[in-house]
This record gives C-alpha cells, structure tokens and sequence, in this order.
C-alpha cells in the first residue's frame, strides 16, 4: 500500500519524502513441528529478548498480538509480563490483532470469528487497556468473506494478511474489503510476508523502500518467525545503518506499528473487493479428517450447550457454567489455529488436538446434563407401564426431525416374545416410532433402541412416553426390487429412490415428480496424491486411479464377519419411521460401509460411510452426479459463496446447495468434512486424504527419507455423515442456514424417570415468525448482567422476527434484520438493543 505523506514530513525537500514504517513483530506458531509446551517456551523467550530491545533500543517498537500467547507469558514469566504492561503503556509494545490465536480463516464457523474477537479483546482490555483495530492474519491460507462482517461489528478498522500471493489471485494490495451485508475494512496484503530470515530486515526493508512510489508510504513487516526470534542485535543494527542512508536522501525509515500506517491512508483512493481472499494450500481443506471431526463436534456441541445454559439459569435458576464454558471454548478457539484445524501439523500435534477437543466436549456434556436435569423439573411420575423418553431442545424453534433413543427395559427377556415399543406425546397421541438394532451386541431383549419422528418444542425438554407389546421378532421386510434395483417410495408418494443391487449407489432420487440426479450418487472415487498435507502447488485434485465397487456376495463372510453369504446390498432396518440399506465395497485393501436412511415421512436421505483406508499418498471423494447442475453455493463465514465450477478445490462448511435446472436444488448438510470440487455435473465431497505430517514441497529436494516408512495421516477407520433433501431451490436456499444447524446441533435426546417433584420451569425463550432466521448464539454477556442473542439472516431480503421470553417490557418486540447480516442485541429487562459483536462499549483505546 502507498499513501501520500502527512504536511510536515516532507519540509526542505522538493519531492516528497517516502516513508517506510517498520513493524516488528515475531510469528509465532504455537503448535506446528512440535506440541504447546514448546510453543509457550518460544513464546516466553521471544517476548524476552523483545522486551529486552524495547528497553535498550531507542525508537524499537514491538508489535503482537494472540491472546493465547499473552496468557502463556502472564502465567509462566509473570514479572515478564508486568514488564510487557509496562512497555505498553509507554508505547514501545504495541497490541495489534486482538485475537486469542491466528485462526484458519476459512472454515471455523462465523460464530467462533467472533469467539476470537471477543475473547481477545476483552482481555487486552483487561489486561492492557486497550482495544485493537487492526486485525491481522499474517499465516492463514486464506480468507473467508464472511470475516469482514465479523471483524466490522466487532469494531475493527483495518487487516493485514499476506496469502495468497500474486501468483495464487490477482488482487489489489490495497483495497477496501466489502463483505455480504455492505460492511467495510481496509485490507493490507503483503506479499513479501510477515517476516524476515536472521540478518536479511534491511535488504528487505530498502527493496521495499526503493519500490516505493515519490511521496508514497510502505509498511514492512520483519522479524523472524515461526518458531519465534523476532528481532536481533544483527538487524537493528543493520536497519539502523538504512535509517541514516534513507534520511541522507530524504526519505523516513522508522520503527512503528500498523496504527501510524493505516492513519494515513485515503480509503476513498483505493479499490473495492467484494470476493474471498482464495485459494493456497487447498489440501488442508481435507487434510487430518479425524481432527477436522473433532472440531467440528466440538463447535456444534459447544453453542447448542451454551444455549442449554442459558435456558437452565433462566428457566430453573441454575448458576451459569461461565468458568467451564471458557475453558471448553478456550480449546475451541486454540484448535483453530492455521497448523493445528488445516491439518499440516506434525503427528503429536493431532494426537494432541484429538485430547483436547475430546476433554472439552466431555465437560460440555457434564454442563448440557445439568441443564437437562434441571429442566425436567415438575415432570410427572412415569407410569407402571411406561419409559420417558425426553427430548431436549435448546434452539428457540421447534425441531422437527427423526429422534434415536436407548434404554434399558426393567428385565432381561430371554424368551420367544420381545417387547415391540409404542411411542406417545403427553396427550396420548401416537408417535412415528420403530426399533432398531442396539449398539450392544447381548443376544437377549434387555436393551432397546428406537428410532422415532416428532417435533421437539423450543427452548425445552419435550416428553414421550414408551410402552410396549409382547411380540414375536419377525424377519426384516425388505424392499421391492425392480431390474435390479431396491425401489424405495416414502413421504406420503413425494419420494422416491432406487439403490443398485449390482453397485451399490443411489441411481434415482425423485421429489414431487422430478429427478435430481443423472448417475450413480455417492460413489468413492480414488484419487492420485502425494505427501504435502497442504497442497502447496495444486489447485486441484482430479487423477481418478479408480472407485471403490461393490463386493460380491460371497465375500461377506470376510468383509463382515457374519456365518453365511448374504447380499451385499441389503435392508438392515425397516418401519414406519424409516428404511435403512447397507451396501459394502472395496478398493485394493480398503473398505467402506456406505448406509442410506430413507426417511418414510420426509424427502430426506441420510447417509454414512464408514472408511477402513489403508491407501497411501491418496485422495478419497464422494461423488454426486446431478441432473442439469447449474451452480453450487456453499456455506461460509456468515455467508454463502458460489463455488469453482471448474474442478477447482474448494472450501465451505455445514451445508451445500446444488441448484439444478427448472428451479429445483439438492441440499447436502454435513457433520465434518470442509473441501469439494465440481466438474461437470458432479459434486464431488473431498473426505480424506493420505499424505505424511508436514511433508513439505522444497523445490527438488526430496521431502520424505528412502530408507524408512514414515507415518502417513489418516489411515484407518473414518465415520462421515450427511443429510440429503431435494426440492424447490427457493425453499432450500433460504432455509439451509437453518436445516443445517438443527442437523448438526441436533436435539439431545435420553431415557430418564422424574422424580415428579419440583416446580415446572418458566417458559423458555423463542425467536417467531420468520423462519429463514437462525439464532446462531444465545448467552451470558461477557460485561455484567444481561444475555446475549446474536441473530442472521442469510437470505437476500430482509426479514423480521420476534424474540419471546414473556419477560421485559419489550418482550416480543419486532426485529427486522438486514440481508445477509447477523446483528447482536442485549437482552436486559428493559427489553433488546443493539451491541458491538464483542460485546465491548467502553472507549476503544487502541494504543
């Protein structure tokens, strides 16, 4: 970026002075080739040796930001830390960023962005006083557009980042960032980078220099990096050699921080972007698929749990978890790291991550219990005959959908009969229900579980009531079969499916009359690949060795450890709920396990794939062949974007709307993965990929040693689930926001006796009317008393609905929110006004 100096800087001279700003700063990977504790050591000397120069070099200023390492220091060096304090307020350290770590900016919600912001400026604050403007994210891969929003409402000004190059996007340096809803930044891309190698600043610095125009104005950023260093004796000595040498010419090189820079730019002189910041590095879209599973379950359970919270103290009175809440979202915000979620970190590190995700979910399980409990306070007494099943919602809005539930019956049954369950809501009326196969494998009928369809009422727990007839087991019936084909027909004659008995793929799938695709769907393509976990030098993947195929019959013995051939395509589970179809492939020594759940009640299918992969250096992608394919969105940062239509990888989270011809979509919604292509007709999901840790491209050099095996990532057993639903492209695309996060923050449903004691809670909160809206975060203020609502609109008018709690004066009060655009409101007993996203309203001192 180049800007005009400021009057003054340019006295006595005839051409105006150039002027470069040094930021000195040291990226910091906190886990990458090695695990935290070496993170957090790097981090606690490279602020030493940077408090060190602040204290004996006139002029040096340091510039960090991440919160996570500030904590660290505070911790583990405390009189450290109190220097840092000191340094600060005297302007020598400065506070850039403001995040509680340099996330992936792609596929973390948008919802965990604003985690980010909130959580590290609220502790900036805190601790230091101050408020950062500037974001930055020097080592993301790339940039959602979505994140203008975030970082606008939360009250950022500018950002800085540094990938992808020229060479990846065709881009201004400098720009003004417009995001979805009309918010705006000023965006910064330093294609040189973040940093500088030991000894090299002043080269750096005066290249730029030299490039810069007449009366034009650079930032520079220096220092070494990754595992830390930042600034050197060699360095400063050598930049304070080109400060004289630019000053001899009558230019200004001087050490400074984004802040100075940014003051003087004309937002009016520069080029508006309204597109993502995409693509480099397209294999961490599916790189360490066990870790990007993780999170994803993490952050799912994380802001369903939180709303249980909430509606525990609201409608029980039960503290709020806000200390066990923090911790569980401190491993959230930790995991987002650009090594850590993108999967380019080494083997220790995934194990690691795989813990923390794990023990964090744990304790939100322990928090979402107590909610449950707590809310099923004043339910009735069951009866002799009868099990409750109860189903907790804590999203504002009914949930309809297929519940599963198991429990034990009072006795064991070891006889010819076995109780065959009857489900009922709290008037009597009869439920959709059927049983399933239980988890368990106890050959007699003591555990049960069932498979039920019904509307879950908002913010609450929902009750049924088991009851049961001595049947005898009778045999599963199975679908009829047409050329060869299983023929399935369900939402009241509005569906229709067909699975290939010879391939075992989905090869018709019509809604209301239409078909949706052209082929054979979600068959498991096997890609050629290498060993970069990033995909540094690719924007695709697209060499097709070969597709997993159906096994023969008489291979299931083997491939399922059952007595005796049996088809391997076959109903597994049949009622009035639902069809369940397993088909079982192969592919050299891999395996897969593909299940369809063909909803009787709606155009759903739901479909698993259990991967056993034991390819090395390989890709695997599920296809979806769709007739007369026209565009495909996919969900983004508080947004959507269109995705490459040619063969390009691409990145998008929960939801994928294909839109077809003649007004008529298919929506996909998933539970983990992140990367896709299109070619053609085909929507291709990119579930896993087999390259080593860290296998870093380097030119010629060879990346892996020949004389050894070295470990390869995700091999093995793999589970990835999506909900399929076809129909009116209009319907879809405004509800997907919506359908996506009660598929993925689904509904907690458990088997449970009250005691029929305690007072009933109050009636929880809802969001009616529009039903495009989703209220994507609902909690306590992190600044005093009040909650917290954040709702989005993602659709392209604007909509309006009502918050109902039947408390405050305002209670029930229209909400209109704009397109595309999530707004944050205070909830206090006089009713909603609106908030910054991070919640803060004090006076944003910035340095």
């Amino acid at each position: 970026m180049t800007h005009a100096c400021r009057s003054g800087e340019a006295e006595n001279i005839d051409v105006m002075n150039k002027t470069l700003y040094l930021v000195s700063n040291a990226h910091l990977d906190p886990v990458w080739q090695w695990e935290w504790e070496e993170g957090a050591a790097a981090a606690v000397s490279t602020f030493r040796v940077a408090a060190r120069f602040c204290r004996e070099r006139d002029g040096y200023v340091f510039c960090h930001n991440e919160a996570a390492l500030y904590e660290w220091v505070e911790e583990y060096e405390p009189a450290l830390f109190e220097e840092i304090r000191r340094l600060a307020a005297e302007g020598r350290w400065v506070i850039i960023g403001g995040w509680y770590i340099q996330p992936d900016c792609n596929m973390p919600a948008g919802e965990t962005f604003v985690r980010h912001a909130a959580y590290g400026r609220k502790y900036f604050f805190e601790k230091f006083g101050v408020v950062p403007t500037v974001a930055n994210s020097f080592d993301a891969f790339g940039h959602s557009r979505g994140l203008v929003q975030v970082l606008a409402k939360c009250g950022y000004k500018y950002y800085i980042h540094c990938r992808p190059g020229g060479g990846w996007l065709d881009m201004p340096d400098s720009y003004v960032w417009e995001g979805y809803d009309g918010s705006r930044v000023i965006g910064e891309r330093q294609p040189s980078g973040y940093g500088t190698g030991l000894g090299t600043a002043a080269s750096k610095a005066e290249s730029m220099l030299n490039a810069l125009p007449d009366g034009g104005a650079g930032i520079c950023l220096w220092g070494v990096g990754d595992h830390g260093g930042g600034a050197s004796a060699q360095d400063l000595d050598a930049l304070t050699a080109l400060q004289a040498r630019a000053a001899a010419q009558g230019d200004n090189v001087k050490h400074s921080d984004p802040y100075e820079y940014f003051e003087g730019v004309d937002a009016d002189k520069l080029p508006v972007w309204r597109d993502g910041i995409n693509p480099w590095a397209v294999g961490c879209y599916t790189s360490q698929a066990r870790l990007k599973g993780a999170f994803r379950a993490l952050e799912d359970m994380y802001y369903s749990t939180e709303k249980a919270a909430m509606l525990a103290l609201r409608r029980a009175g039960v503290p709020y978890p806000a200390e066990e809440l923090k911790e569980a979202e401190k491993a959230l915000l930790f995991a987002t790291f650009h090594d850590y979620l993108p999967g380019s970190s080494v083997e220790p590190v995934e194990a690691m991550g795989l813990r923390q995700l794990g023990g964090a979910n744990d304790k939100l399980t322990r928090v979402r219990a107590r909610a449950f409990f707590a809310l099923c306070s004043g339910e009735r007494e069951a009866a002799p005959d009868e099990i409750p099943v109860l189903v907790f919602n804590p999203h504002p809005y009914p949930v309809e959908d297929v519940f599963e539930c198991e429990f034990m019956l009072w006795d064991q049954g070891w006889g010819e009969t076995v109780k065959y369950p009857r489900l009922f809501d709290e008037s009597g009326a009869e439920i959709p229900c059927q049983p399933e196969k239980e988890l368990s494998n106890i050959p007699i009928d003591w555990r049960k579980r069932i498979a039920f369809r019904a509307s879950a009422l908002p913010s609450g727990v929902t009750r049924f009531n088991c009851r049961f007839d001595d049947l005898k087991k009778l045999p599963i019936e199975q679908l009829p079969e047409e050329n060869g084909e299983l023929v399935f027909r369900g939402a009241g004659g509005r569906m229709r499916a067909r699975i290939s008995r010879r391939t075992g793929l989905l090869t018709s799938y019509e809604v209301d009359g239409r078909e949706l695709l052209s082929g054979g769907a979600f068959r498991l393509d096997v890609l050629r690949d290498n060993c970069d976990p990033w995909g540094m030098t690719v924007r695709s993947y697209r060499d097709v060795e070969g597709s997993f195929a159906l096994i023969d019959d008489a291979s299931m013995p083997e491939f399922c450890a059952v007595p005796e051939s049996v088809p391997a395509v076959r109903v597994i589970e049949n009622g009035i709920v639902r069809t369940v179809v397993e088909a079982v492939l192969r592919y050299g020594r891999s395996r897969a396990y593909v299940r369809y759940t063909l909803n009787k009640l709606t155009p759903d299918i739901d479909i698993s794939v259990r991967l056993e992969l034991e390819e090395l250096e390989k890709m695997v992608k599920l296809a979806i062949p769709c007739a007369g394919l026209n565009n495909v969105q996919g969900q983004t940062v508080y947004g959507r974007e269109s995705l490459k239509m040619n063969g390009d990888e691409t990145v998008s989270q929960r939801w994928k709307l294909m839109e077809l011809e003649g007004e008529r979509a298919l929506l996909l919604c998933g539970r983990s993965t992140y990367g896709a292509s299109v070619e053609g007709n085909e929507f291709k999901i990119s579930l896993v990929r087999t390259p080593a840790y860290t296998g870093h491209p380097l030119g010629e050099r060879r990346v892996l040693p020949a004389d050894r095996y070295m470990p390869h990532m995700d091999l093995g057993t793999h589970l990835f689930e999506f909900r399929l639903t076809g129909g009116d492209r209009q319907y879809l695309s405004d509800h997907a926001e919506r359908i996506a996060q009660t598929y993925c923050e689904r509904p907690f449903c458990m088997s449970f006796f009250p005691s029929g004691e305690g007072t009933t809670p109050r009636p929880g909160l809802r969001v009616e009317g529009d039903d495009c809206v989703v209220l994507t975060a609902y909690k306590q203020s992190e600044y005093g008393a009040g909650e917290v609502l954040r709702l989005f609109n993602p659709t392209d008018e604007a909509r309006t609905v009502r918050v109902v709690d039947g408390e405050g004066a305002d209670a029930g009060a229209p909400v209109t929110l704009p397109p595309r655009a999530f707004e944050t409101y205070l909830k206090t007993p006089a009713g909603l006004r609106p908030v910054p996203a991070d919640e803060f309203e004090g006076e944003r001192k910035v340095r």
